[in-house]
């Protein structure tokens, strides 16, 4: 029942609306590690409808250039493009710590010094769960001379056959839309690049590239006021300006500078809250004067209240 002119930001709006309604911790599908990157849920084998979306919605991303809200760590985008993985692409930082500590040792007596074997245990609802990465591995001791393909077989379980179903879900749904052949002319950095933008947002260089109508220019005292409440902004406030204005809290492809921006001025001073055009990634705001208070707590309002009130 809202308003909203699909000349681009109402798409913007319904992908990241479905990205949070998908990426919901209750749903049970994913697991946040400590670097706050998303993974898959190795218990969750009942949904992979879900998994599935999740694929076709990153796919789609990609195809219509919308940046998404995700935090997948790099080792998705490998897996994507049918690369390698390895030690590094791990995604817990303390395991990854603890094997690579394992590799490094020069000692011949590793067997007594880890007290490993070739199983593997974690927990799942207060019970310890257990496999074995080989046959019979509850019985074969990690030594000096094995110890290659036991952090080998470690990685492989962990980004691989832990979470086969749910990832050949994901990968099922991104490929029904991006093709093979579309996808090896890239680089996972690229690819992730596609999926979820630049994470550094240089509000000075859009500063820069930014134009204005309506009667403002660089040197109106609003605009001075708009740069500086930005500036000062922490870093949640600013991702939340721009999905105010733009329809995505992430910057794209070459970074803010790179990205079309307009202030545009919405006749004299008045009670209405600045609005914004995200489809024309137009921010459109009363002539406030030399009010910097009364521009700020505007603007913060409007941001605050921006998400689902029409979108154009």
């Amino acid at each position: 029942g809202e308003d909203g002119v699909d000349a681009g930001g109402v798409t913007k709006e319904f992908f990241q609306l479905l990205c949070e309604k998908l990426f919901d911790v209750n749903t049970g599908m994913w697991t946040t590690s400590s670097t706050n990157d998303t993974w898959f849920n190795t218990v969750c084998t009942w949904n992979g409808e879900g998994y599935y979306l999740v694929g076709v919605l990153c796919g789609l991303a990609v195809y219509n250039t919308v940046i998404l809200d995700v935090h997948f760590p790099h080792a998705i985008y490998r897996k994507l493009l049918r690369l390698p993985l390895g030690l590094e692409d791990l995604i817990d930082e303390d395991v990854r710590k603890g094997l690579k500590t394992l590799l490094e040792y020069d000692g011949d007596d590793a067997e007594d010094i880890f007290c490993l074997n070739f199983e593997i245990t974690w927990m799942v609802l207060g019970q310890q769960q257990k496999k074995e990465l080989k046959p019979g591995g509850s019985d074969i001791a990690v030594t000096s001379e094995n110890k290659e393909e036991y952090v080998m077989l470690y990685v492989k379980w962990l980004l691989v056959d832990s979470i086969g179903p749910q990832y050949d879900e994901f990968e099922r749904g991104f490929m029904t839309v991006m093709e093979d052949s579309s996808l090896e002319i890239l680089l996972a950095e690229e690819l992730e690049l596609l999926v979820t933008g630049t994470p550094e947002l240089d509000f000075y260089a859009l500063e820069k590239s930014s134009t204005y109508e309506g009667g403002y220019d660089t040197d109106s005292t609003v605009v001075k006021n708009i740069w500086k409440w930005i500036q000062s902004a922490s870093l949640t406030t600013q991702e939340s300006f721009l999905k105010f204005c733009t329809g995505s809290s992430k910057a794209p492809i070459g970074g803010l500078g790179e990205m079309p921006f307009k202030i545009q001025r919405a006749g004299p001073d008045s009670i209405q809250l600045p609005t914004a055009h995200t489809c024309f990634n137009t921010l459109i705001v009363p002539d406030y004067g030399d009010d910097y208070k009364k521009l700020s707590e505007r603007l913060s309002r409007a941001v605050i209240e921006c998400e689902g009130f029409g979108l154009q």
